[in-house]
């Protein structure tokens, strides 16, 4: 195992932390398409010995019209339900379903072989589309482009042992063909077990992958639109026919290569064993060509060449397929289909895509795979079936066809070559790639000097983003034209053309950056010593030193900032008492960055004789320092400093800083925290805070606590808590919600939006002024925060989307989107919690409500006073107040005796209205 991992880390670029997780998942990958090969042949034997090759057109024709839609389901099925569990789903149904057919395959029917044809269709599919929505949801973008690779080439592997191994069991071991289906049920098993595994290792934090699903997910768009889009765009265009004329040829090829397999062999076992062998060394092929000819072809012919390898070589394999009919024609012309188009051809398809703005992108991608895909799959097998059944054209005739199609392909790239540069200028202009979500190397020459030109651009901001994206290209040869922006007038281009340096540059450049140590800027003087460090040969050390013991404190605080963000264990051991010393009695213009660098770097040395400097440094004048003190905290855990930063969650200018640094505590904080939170006697703006805090520590147990307050605080915090609430189950799935004591919560929620309607409607007896006007204003207030947490707790116990679309459409004030509302919510709720909340949202008579509220809750408010006592006993100090406010001199003497008790409250704001109404029944 260790071997393995050693060999993985040196030939591809696979990081500390990333291997055990990428072994697992190669050997995912692996095993599925292993099993996909294993089923492939049996598929396509089965079905030409017991149906026929005329009659592949139409299962042609049925698998691409059952395909795409069983994919949307799959694809939103895994918007709404959690990707581990629906996977390891979708196998054990797979594996049901194996079962069921292999039962199916023995009664020799021919529609079981159209079943089984189009099943193993769909499941190469789904099996392929599960595992890279897996990828994704398991490494960010960044790792994807290290990753991705490797792991396409374990599928590859695990296609060439698949099919090695279906032919040794047909043909040595002499296991029937429809008995493989058995034998793939064991990879699958093991590929569950791992999934699960997986998951629990997966690199990618919950927020990431909610986000990253977001970018993923095209907004709803009409066919007509995305049509125009492409129609109006002559670089898309060109991309859909060239996508759709591939579909057509590819299904052409399929049908001639399987038609001469059926003929040169006729035997059930032998056509297996010879699909196993082909499919097997296809994949070799394509392996090969990946790894040894793409990117080098690439390099050399750009995105316009590498994409007429495929059609080029189609082009002769038809030519020997009409001049030499049989199979080794067949063998030629598959062959070229099958290793270029998902090697190089894949390859050029993707940097195809790669100057379309990423929306467009999305939209057309989606177009292509459900109806470009779809449409002229099933046309080409339409067409077959017209030329086969009817026509009565051998496989020599259809030569012709498919020698017609492929010069239509050859036009459409030779357009394309000069519209893909075109293009690619034009997004570079515009900014429209995001690099940052870039899956694939750019490697076309063409393609890496049309970034290098942008460095001459007037434009800074066009600059900037062509060095960004030069960053993640590899082999750029004119990295020269970089090194005139490192002295350009802005520091964000300095900044990253240094970066651009640091991936691609030498040693050459060594003396032009070490002159960038004295640079105004901090981040640009840390690169640069990020630069020589990555540089020197040998011991990093003494060069390090060297800096640290700088007379100019300008090199001093690059060093440290360098050390802060890039600095190994025993570089940091340079840090000691001496230099933070000069460095906190700097009195230069550096002064107070040498104060933050300080604060930075103590919160990676953890050393006990710098504790002193943090309480200093605490107390800086500088807002700035303070902050970065504060993040020191969060880094070192210090405990002692908890009382100190939960006092400054009412310092606007620290507060996310301090929000942060609690946060860094992780769990062990949240005691505390919670102390605090339904504590009346602390400050109200630290306690509104504590929630905000708590969402930033992603665990069971913080939503434990959270819940555990929902009916321990007062209604104006109770929102704040909710709101916490939403934001971790909005974003972090796994978390599980106690529903028994949310929907507790919720039922006192809908119990005060009764009695508030109540009061509401006895306000009617009040009179005009000033105080009454002042109430009934609060009380409409109240009444729309309590709906907004309702619907926010419903929000915990059903999908959160559904019940923000449905309190949106609520709120919104048109009835057509309310009444849809209200259906939405009669049909989503269950019935013992849509029997108390419809009645306040539909539209009904004031006397219905009054009547729910009495039933459900006996709730019963009818006078004036009565309102306003219930008020007074009331949670809501506000309304509490101006309830208080509200009652006159001829009130009731129980009514007296509330507002003298009131005198007494601990709320001050209660306190001082109960106190200033006493005086007014004295006067």
């Amino acid at each position: 195992m260790n071997s393995m991992k050693s060999f993985l880390k040196s030939i591809f670029d696979i990081r500390k932390g990333e291997i055990a997780l990428t072994l697992l998942m190669l050997s995912s990958y692996y095993l599925i398409l292993l099993s996909y090969y294993l089923l492939k042949p049996a598929r396509d034997s089965l079905f030409l010995v017991r149906v026929s090759s005329e009659m592949l057109p139409l299962v042609f024709i049925i698998t691409a019209l059952v395909t795409a839609p069983v994919v949307t389901l799959y694809s939103r099925a895994s918007r709404s339900l959690k990707l581990n569990r629906l996977i390891i789903f979708t196998l054990a149904i797979i594996i049901v379903n194996l079962f069921i057919l292999r039962w199916l395959v023995q009664i020799s029917s021919a529609w079981v072989y159209y079943l089984f044809y189009t099943w193993v269709s769909i499941y190469g599919v789904l099996t392929t589309s599960q595992f890279w929505l897996l990828a994704n949801a398991v490494y960010n973008s960044a790792q994807a482009k290290r990753v991705f690779t490797l792991l396409g080439l374990g599928g590859i592997i695990g296609a060439f042992t698949g099919g090695q191994v279906t032919s040794f069991l047909v043909k040595a071991l002499d296991v029937g063909t429809e008995n493989l289906l058995f034998i793939c049920m064991v990879p699958l098993v093991i590929v569950a077990l791992l999934v699960a595994v997986i998951w629990k290792k997966k690199t990618v934090s919950e927020k990431e992958l909610q986000r990253s699903a977001r970018h993923r997910e095209p907004p709803g768009e009409k066919l007509g639109q995305i049509t125009k889009t492409i129609f109006r765009s002559r670089h898309l265009l060109l991309l859909v026919g060239i996508i759709a004329i591939t579909m057509m040829v590819a299904s052409f090829v399929d049908w001639q290569f399987k038609t001469v397999s059926k003929a040169a062999y006729p035997e059930k076992a032998d056509l297996t064993s010879f699909f196993g062998q082909f499919y097997s060394w296809l994949s070799m092929a394509s392996l090969i060509l990946q790894l040894f000819f793409t990117y080098r072809l690439i390099r050399f012919l750009g995105v316009g060449g590498i994409i007429m390898f495929l059609p080029t070589g189609l082009l002769l394999g038809s030519a020997a397929m009409f001049l030499f009919p049989g199979l080794i024609a067949g063998i030629m012309l598959r062959g070229v289909d099958g290793s270029i188009k998902y090697s190089m051809d894949k390859t050029g398809r993707e940097l195809l895509f790669l100057p379309i703005p990423l929306e467009v992108k999305k939209r057309t991608k989606i177009f292509i795979d459900m109806f470009v895909d779809r449409w002229f799959r099933g046309f080409a097998g339409a067409l077959l079936l017209l030329c086969t059944l009817v026509f009565h054209l051998t496989v020599k005739e259809i030569s012709l066809i498919v020698i017609g199609l492929l010069l239509i392909w050859l036009t459409l790239t030779v357009f394309m070559r000069k519209e893909y540069l075109n293009s690619f200028r034009r997004a570079i202009e515009k900014r429209e790639i995001d690099y940052s979500r870039l899956t694939v190397q750019i490697d076309d020459r063409s393609t890496i000097n049309a970034l290098i030109n942008s460095l001459d651009s007037p434009n800074d901001r066009q600059i900037g983003y062509a060095l960004e994206m030069l960053r993640s290209v590899k082999n750029v040869e004119r990295v020269e034209k970089v090194v005139p922006h490192l002295r350009h007038e802005s520091a964000d281009i300095r900044l990253d053309a240094l970066k651009v340096l640091l991936e691609h540059g030498d040693r050459s450049h060594m003396e032009i950056v070490e002159k960038m140590l004295t640079d105004e800027d901090i981040e640009v003087r840390s690169e640069a010593v990020h630069f020589i460090c990555s540089r020197t040969e040998g011991d990093t050390l003494e060069k390090l030193r060297e800096y640290l013991r700088s007379d100019d404190p300008r090199i001093v605080n690059a060093a440290l900032a360098y050390l802060t963000d890039y600095g190994r264990p025993e570089e940091r051991e340079l840090v000691d008492e001496e230099l933070i010393k000069a460095a906190m009695r700097d009195i230069s213009e550096e002064a107070e960055l040498s104060r933050i660098q300080v604060a930075r770097i103590l919160g990676v040395v953890n050393k006990p004789e710098f504790s002193g400097y943090i309480e200093i440094l605490l107390n800086d004048k500088s807002i700035e320092v303070v902050k970065n003190a504060i993040e020191c905290i969060g880094r070192l855990k210090r405990r002692k400093y908890i009382p100190w930063l939960i006092e400054r969650l009412t310092d606007r200018d620290l507060r996310a800083n301090v929000r942060k640094a609690l946060a860094d505590f992780g769990t062990g904080v949240l005691g505390t925290l919670s102390d605090y939170l339904h504590d009346r006697a602390v400050d109200y703006n630290i306690r509104k805070n504590i929630p905000r805090v708590m969402k930033l520590i992603p665990e069971q147990e913080t939503v434990d606590v959270l819940t555990d307050n929902l009916d321990k605080v007062e209604p104006s915090l109770k929102y704040h808590v909710v709101k916490a609430l939403n934001s971790l189950r909005s974003v972090y799935s796994e978390l599980s919600f106690d529903h028994g004591k949310v929907e507790q919560v919720l039922l006192n929620e809908i119990k005060d939006y009764y009695e508030i309607y109540q009061i509401l409607y006895s306000h009617r007896q009040f009179d005009e002024s000033p105080g009454s006007k002042l109430l009934k204003k609060a009380l409409e207030e109240k009444q729309q925060y309590n709906l907004e947490r309702i619907f926010r707790l419903l929000g915990l116990v059903y999908p959160p989307t559904d019940i923000f679309y449905a309190y949106q459409g609520f709120v919104s004030g048109k009835k057509v989107l309310q009444a849809n509302a209200i259906e939405f919510l009669d049909n989503l709720l269950s019935r013992d919690v849509k029997k108390y909340i419809l009645p306040i949202l539909d539209d009904v008579p004031v006397e219905t409500v009054l009547r729910k509220g009495e039933e459900f809750f006996r709730v019963k408010t009818r006078t004036r006073e009565e309102a306003l006592e219930r008020l007074i006993k009331g949670h809501d100090n506000w309304l509490r107040c101006c309830a208080i406010y509200n009652v006159t001199a001829n009130a009731s003497e129980n009514m007296r005796k509330l507002i003298h008790d009131a005198q007494n409250d601990p709320d001050p704001l209660v306190k001082e209205t109960a106190e200033r109404v006493v005086k007014r029944f004295e006067t």
